[in-house]
């Protein structure tokens, strides 16, 4: 048998060179089931493998005990090994679980764990290194309608065992390989990534088995992508290998790139053309008035902006006066109208007390000002009159026919994505891995309302792609899974909040957009004195942020719905010439695209760098981020081996914001300037040359 082995391992590493070092470990793989229900284990329990199939394109380990059976399907490509796994329920009851994937890389010489774009570790013996995000259910600041007495609601529960990894991907590295383990982002689910020295690279899925979902019955599944990378840029050279192993779903679509409009007619901003707009998100109904009424879908087309559909399908906000009224009262026709009323007998998400999810929610949209906060279930294989058919009749289906340019899913970050669903009834239409939450004293299945989410917007996107039309998203949170199949995204900003637009946070969004447009509006703070006052300083901390990133700045409201930034004259008067110096620049660099390895050597470890382009003669752009609180003269260098250029000469490299050219000289390949770069402040330095 170890001969027979040693020989299908020596014939894949012949047919697949890219990944020979990952084929070495697969033989060892294991596997650990921690369980919550019916009883709870405690700790992980070893699972026996039972059963190995080999073949030259892959193989099949098979683990069993008396409640699973997981099987294990590696198949091998030119550049990663796909990991189909599945677990199977052999009892008559339920179960929650954490399954647990061991890939023993270990006893490597100085291995690294690599742990996002600026960090990496040299992995110590007696630590578990992770990057990890706390998630539970989302707790609603003034309270909901479902939680009664002592009873929560389920507001604040653990999502699975609390825990998901913040990035899709995880990558441990030598001196000489990288390895690298992806999600598939077709499959959404609770998942955790790690490496614990005595042990090796972890996945985990946090999974409930259940008879009651009718398409895989007491059955879950998951998918890994295993790779090898190169080890010198650590976990930026992961990324950049895991997008070649995924083109679909970071597929460029959107042609034409700029700021993002929020609802305001684009033709009652004077001087519309300056502001670089690109994306408007609108309504079907609305009117322009600087076009003599026309439909914002027609006029924006006109103006060659892209006109998006809006639409919050996740919950229905009905207003309500009286915070105190009790849950019956709530759900009631009193309270609910009755075009309502349908869709919510079949849509409706139940709680771990199997009522209805409804949350008080603050409305300024609202004459009232309050709303209840229904949460839905969007699949659209619900059975009678579903959300989903509501959303497309009233809001998707009108605009389609007016040919609008793509549908905009507001509110994917906020209340009631990660809500945990406890209706059975919708359990037969799920198509993705149930999961539960382990703060229940008996945990039970539950659907990620997430990955109900995941299913509307799927099949949005896939229509809409099949017209050449688009899909944006409003937030990302900390799931990676939307991205993969929308074409641009948008976030909301406060001024006030170190979270909102932390260094970690955008470079997860950089990183998980690849190069799609991301569009951002500042809501809490616009009209703070540094964007009011002389010299105001607030634009370019706010533009200059959003440039090293490629992003592009915007604003809205303070509070997201009153009183508009663009429907103001003398604010955006102030802001014109920020825009005109800034936009044009934001646009050149994401038309190049972003690429997670610069490639570049810096002097200084207060200059931070994000290269876009891949052309040294049609140009390299790197932003470039004073991070220090004094100028520094700092020494750049760039090999030209690295884009495939040998004996590259005649450089031209300029700034282009202070539009000043920049000596330079060449050693071999090596193109070397220096630049003095003021103070908290961004630049953006363009290398190019001519091929005479």
């Amino acid at each position: 048998m170890k001969l027979k082995i040693t020989l299908l391992l020596l014939t894949a590493t012949l047919l697949f060179p890219q990944i020979t070092n990952w084929q070495k470990v697969i033989p060892e793989t294991k596997v650990a089931i921690q369980y919550y229900s019916p009883e709870r284990t405690g700790s992980f329990l070893n699972v026996k493998n039972t059963d190995v199939k080999n073949t030259d394109l892959g193989s099949s380990l098979t683990f069993s005990n008396e409640w699973t059976k997981s099987v294990l399907t590696f198949r091998y490509y030119e550049n990663d090994i796909e990991l189909a796994g599945e677990i199977n329920n052999l009892t008559e009851s339920d179960l929650c679980l954490t399954l647990k994937i061991v890939f023993p890389l270990k006893d490597k010489d100085s291995l690294s764990w690599n742990n996002d774009m600026d960090n990496s570790f040299i992995i110590q013996q007696g630590k578990i290194y992770s990057n990890y995000v706390e998630v539970s259910t989302t707790i609603p600041p003034a309270g909901s309608f479902n939680a009664i007495g002592k009873e929560n609601g389920g507001y604040g529960d653990k999502i699975g065992t609390g825990q998901m990894s913040f990035y899709p991907l995880a990558s441990v590295s030598t001196a000489s390989v990288g390895y690298g383990v992806g999600l598939d982002l077709s499959i959404p689910l609770v998942y955790h990534l790690s490496y614990n020295p005595d042990e090796g690279l972890i996945a985990e899925f946090d999974l409930a088995l259940t008879s009651r979902t009718t398409k895989f019955p007491n059955r879950s599944f998951f998918k890994l992508q295993l790779f090898e990378h190169d080890p010198g840029w650590h976990f930026r050279s992961a990324l950049k290998k895991y997008y070649e192993i995924n083109p679909d779903q970071f597929k460029k679509r959107v042609a034409k790139e700029g700021i993002w409009l929020p609802f305001t007619p684009l033709h009652s901003i004077k001087g519309w053309e300056d502001f670089g707009f690109a994306f408007h998100e609108t309504d079907w109904r609305a009117k322009d008035s600087g076009v003599k009424g026309k439909s914002t879908i027609e006029a924006d087309r006109n103006a060659g902006v892209y006109s998006f559909q809006y639409t919050e399908p996740w919950d229905i906000q009905i207003p309500i006066k009286n915070l105190n009224a009790d849950y019956n009262e709530v759900i009631s026709d009193r309270t609910i109208p009755a075009e309502h009323r349908e869709y919510l007998k079949s849509s409706a998400t139940l709680d771990k007390n199997n009522l209805w999810q409804t949350r008080k929610l603050e409305t300024p949209w609202f004459e009232s000002g309050w709303a209840v906060s229904i949460t839905t279930n969007v699949d659209p294989e619900i059975t009678n009159l579903n959300r989903y058919q509501f959303v497309c009749k009233d809001e998707i289906n009108p605009s389609i026919k007016m040919n609008v340019d793509g549908i905009y899913f507001d509110s994917m970050e906020w209340n009631w994505h990660h809500d945990l669903n406890y209706n059975t009834k919708h359990f037969e239409y799920a198509d993705y891995p149930l999961t539960f939450s382990s703060s229940l004293t008996n945990p039970k299945p539950a659907i990620w309302n997430y990955s109900s989410e995941f299913e509307m917007m799927k099949k949005v996107a896939d229509e809409m792609h099949a017209k050449g039309k688009f899909t944006m998203g409003n937030g990302f949170g900390f799931t990676p899974f939307a991205p993969g199949i929308l074409d641009l995204f948008g976030a909301e900003l406060s001024l006030y909040s170190k979270g909102d637009a932390d260094k970690r946070k955008l470079q997860f969004n950089r990183a998980i957009s690849t190069q799609k447009p991301i569009v951002f509006l500042l809501n809490e703070g616009l009209n703070d004195k540094v964007f009011s006052t002389p010299p105001y300083n607030g634009y370019i901390q706010y533009f200059e942020k959003m440039l090293f990133y490629g992003f592009f700045p915007s604003f809205f409201s303070v509070d997201a719905a009153n009183d508009p930034y663009w429907q103001d004259s003398t604010r955006y008067n102030i802001g014109r010439p920020f825009f005109k110096k800034y936009i044009p620049v934001i646009k050149e660099i994401a038309a190049a695209g972003w690429e997670p390895v610069t490639y570049l050597k810096i002097s200084s470890t207060e200059i931070a760098a994000e290269r876009f382009g891949d052309d040294l003669y049609n140009g390299l752009y790197f932003t470039l981020k004073n991070e220090s609180t004094r100028d520094e003269l700092v020494n750049l260098s760039l090999n030209t081996t690295c884009f495939n250029e040998i004996d590259f000469r005649n450089p031209v490299v300029e700034e282009l914001l202070d539009k000043k050219m920049i000596e330079t000289n060449v050693t071999g390949n090596e193109i070397k300037f220096n630049y003095l770069l003021p103070a908290n402040s961004v630049r953006v330095i363009k290398i190019s040359g001519n091929k005479n």
